[in-house]
């Protein structure tokens, strides 16, 4: 039996705000065409109560004429006081942002939670951080991260959720296979086709099951601890913001999202503040490579040093140069 609850009317969407109000906690995972891109629709927007004990995908496009009913959801969903529960959020915020003008407040991004707890609570080494960059689909030999200190200083690999499912170990029925065929094969335009199946339904509802048994783990193992969250909740706004700042990429953009984490996002930025001409982000000086005379920099490299490495990771060609640096 489906543990799901499909809100394609008025109605369900009612029935799912009289849930979702009581919950200490929300989790979201949203579903579409290219979700983020430039050519990106947003079809489902999936969200679930503690424990994913009750789960409502919300049908974005039908939905289109009761966008009246959805007010008081929207503002549930602006509630910096409700934690928002999600898995690298960039693409989802932006979508939600701009599909209702609703920036998303208070969320808890497990990616970065991930990320952080490397050093807080696994206290993994600097050659682990150094594989960790070399390996999966970033193709980078581990000479040559080893072998420029500068430009990988600080720069962290991320994961995706099934990833980080197997590395914990816990035992959640993954992904279905069928699905993921199906999106290699199509690409992701089959969210826009109505009626949905059963099954891609059950897959978009099944994220949140996932994202909830994720959080619970996190909680259990302290990556995630109560006098954490602050920081964790400051690291998320950066993230979400880092993507909606940058706007809408085309699809594949080398200057896109990637598994490379941006910088300026797990400290707080500080200092003189500069454009990187391939992400279009305003970022802190040291997310450069910068050209110094004695301790004075005279001069920084044209795209920050994470725009540098994912060029290197997708075999691009991009035109690097010095830009004078004024302080």
């Amino acid at each position: 039996m489906d543990r799901y609850t499909y809100c394609n009317e008025a109605g369900t969407i009612a029935y799912a705000l009289c849930i979702l109000a009581n919950s200490p906690y929300l989790i979201i995972d949203c579903e579409g065409k290219n979700i983020g891109a430039v050519d990106g629709v947003l079809s489902l927007m999936c969200i679930g109560t503690a424990r994913a004990e009750h789960i409502f995908v919300f049908d974005v496009i039908a939905l289109k004429p009761f966008h009246s009913h959805l007010m008081p959801l929207l503002a549930l969903l602006r509630n910096p006081n409700v934690h928002k529960i999600m898995w690298d959020c960039r693409k989802d915020f932006l979508e939600i942002a701009q599909m209702y003008e609703t920036k998303l407040q208070g969320v808890v991004d497990l990616q970065l939670a991930e990320v952080e707890s490397r050093r807080t609570v696994r206290g993994e080494k600097e050659f682990r951080r150094e594989g960790r960059l070399a390996s999966g689909g970033r193709r980078l030999p581990l000479r040559v991260v080893k072998g420029d200190k500068d430009l990988f200083r600080d720069v962290h690999a991320v994961q995706g959720m099934d990833s980080c499912l197997r590395e914990t170990g816990l035992s959640t029925e993954g992904k279905d296979p069928e699905i993921v065929a199906m999106h290699k094969a199509n690409g992701s335009a089959l969210w826009l086709e109505r009626p949905l199946s059963s099954k891609l339904l059950h897959y978009a509802a099944h994220d949140i099951e996932m994202l909830g048994d994720l959080y619970e783990h996190f909680v259990r193992t302290g990556w995630i601890t109560s006098s954490g969250i602050h920081l964790l909740l400051e690291q998320s706004a950066r993230y979400a913001d880092a993507a909606y700042n940058q706007g809408r990429v085309p699809e594949g953009d080398v200057f896109g999202s990637s598994a490379v984490l941006p910088l300026d996002i797990l400290k707080e930025p500080l200092g003189i503040m500069m454009m990187c001409e391939g992400c279009r982000r305003m970022q802190s000086l040291l997310c450069f490579t910068t050209l110094k005379q004695g301790r004075q920099v005279k001069a920084r490299k044209s795209i920050c040093r994470v725009c540098q490495i994912n060029t290197m990771v997708r075999n691009v060609d991009h035109p690097v140069y010095w830009v004078k640096v004024s302080l």
